[in-house]
């Protein structure tokens, strides 16, 4: 934090008559907040600004100058510049006004701010309404948000990736926030909000969402809580490129009036659970009435690791069921590669209209479970709107008998996995098929998007599609 010291001139009183000053500063592309200490004057902020300049709401203006002493090792000597005498107090005032008027709708009051400690986190959130806030290393506590939607968008960017550290986050009735690069060590929990964004993040905990609009999660690593991601009605989200396990039940749901999400490029990496955990990769329900509708869940690699946890807990992969009034509508799961051991590696209850599952890849797992589609009628409900194609998997068990289901390959039980495939499915590279056997056919199960994988990974590569973050600590 700077200090800035003020030094009135000629009676000594005009500087008690100031009612407000701002300071606008620019040095090496660097801008910070600052507290003004001089009697009654009031503090407000130092910005980006070509150069110095000071707005003075005094009407007995006899001039003064200001000092700025460093206090932080960015600045390697004090800057000094003084005001017009009194007898340009009139053209002062024109430019002044001017120059306010200008600052108000100038993106300038969008810059950088820099903070260092919870204090001044808070005192940071309660003046800006939009631009970035840069965290310094440093633990910054819970940070509780309640009734405070910001005009424009607020970043709290990690100077140093992960190494900003919280303990909770909890936003309510709130908007126009982003996290980057942050790390949690307690829940992140936003209710009643909207525009919510977390990018590059390391959770330790879960992240829960209630009642929330327009949220996006990309590029984050979140892992050892009771679940891992949890959307309760929640409208327009997106969660891509991050990895999401370690868990003791639920990996993600998605549940009551969850609508328009994406589910990309994920790595929904293991559950640690024992008696009488029920836990699942992905589970979708009703609740309330409601129920999730257009919804993708697009390539991702889903695996649980049977040597973890108790051997009588298994995660199911994509569970979705139990739905409210009218079913599931427009459903996609395509591309997707599972290994896990549970016989409801894809399970569909309820598909009314437009669910599709198809070009999706299983593989079983210990003592060759898994790797099964299966359509239930749980609840006298059907999958009448219901497809099912093109998946690689080792059983469809069509229950309902009245889903579409065709031109998938099923390799069976007892299938000598090494000779079809090129691994045993804890890596998204052992999904890909042999060359020349049965399942590498053209536009089967997600030959296509792991093939994609393999050459985004090639030395020289540019673009092409990835699975989790692109960091790892």
């Amino acid at each position: 934090m700077l200090a800035l010291r003020i030094r009135g001139y000629g009676d000594g009183k005009s500087i008690d008559k100031c009612k407000r000053i701002i300071v606008f500063l620019s040095y090496w592309k660097r801008y910070y907040w600052a507290k003004i200490r001089a009697k009654s004057v009031v503090a407000r902020r130092i910005e980006c600004f070509p150069t110095l300049q000071i707005v003075a709401d005094q009407r007995d203006f006899l001039g003064f100058s200001v000092l700025i002493e460093p206090g932080c090792a960015t600045f390697c000597h004090p800057l000094v510049w003084s005001i017009f005498p009194m007898s340009h107090l009139p053209i002062l005032r024109c430019l002044c006004l001017s120059l306010a008027l200008v600052l108000l709708q100038s993106p300038l009051w969008a810059q950088d701010h820099r903070v260092s400690t919870a204090d001044e986190l808070v005192i940071a959130l309660r003046e800006i309404q939009g631009g970035t806030i840069v965290l310094a290393p440093g633990r910054y506590g819970d940070l509780v948000l309640r009734d405070r939607s910001f005009k424009n968008p607020v970043t709290l960017r990690a100077e140093v990736p992960r190494k900003a550290i919280f303990g909770q986050v909890r936003l309510m009735n709130s908007s126009n926030l982003q996290f980057e690069g942050i790390r949690l060590e307690k829940q992140f929990r936003v209710e009643s909000s909207k525009n919510i964004a977390i990018r590059g993040c390391l959770s330790d905990n879960m992240l829960y969402f209630r009642n929330v609009s327009h949220l996006r999660i990309q590029d984050c690593d979140i892992s050892g809580g009771q679940f891992g991601v949890i959307f309760n009605s929640v409208a327009d989200f997106e969660i891509r490129q991050s990895r999401v396990g370690k868990v003791s039940e639920d990996v993600m749901r998605v549940t009551g009036d969850s609508h328009d999400g994406l589910i990309e490029g994920n790595i929904l990496d293991d559950v640690i659970s024992y008696p009488p955990t029920h836990p699942d990769l992905i589970q979708m329900f009703g609740a309330q009435g409601k129920t999730p509708a257009r919804i993708t869940i697009r390539r991702n690699l889903l695996r649980d690791d049977h040597a973890t946890g108790s051997p009588k807990r298994t995660a199911q992969g994509i569970f979705v069921s139990d739905p409210a009034g009218g079913g599931y509508r427009d459903i996609l799961i395509e591309e997707n590669v599972i290994n896990t051991r549970s016989a409801n590696t894809i399970y569909i209850n309820g598909g009314q209209k437009n669910v599709v599952v198809r070009n999706n890849t299983l593989l079983p797992g210990v003592g060759d479970g898994g790797a099964i589609i299966r359509l239930v009628g749980k609840a006298r409900q059907s999958n009448s709107g219901t497809s099912v194609e093109e998946n690689i998997a080792k059983q469809i068990l069509d229950e309902t008998k009245d889903a579409r289901v065709r031109q998938n390959y099923l390799y069976g039980r007892g299938a000598k996995i090494p000779a079809l495939f090129s691994g045993t499915g804890t890596r998204w590279q052992d999904f890909l098929p042999v060359l020349g056997t049965g399942p590498d056919k053209p536009g089967l199960g997600a030959t296509g998007f792991l093939r994609e994988l393999l050459a985004a990974q090639k030395p020289g590569a540019k673009g092409g599609p990835r699975l989790g973050p692109d960091w790892s600590e």
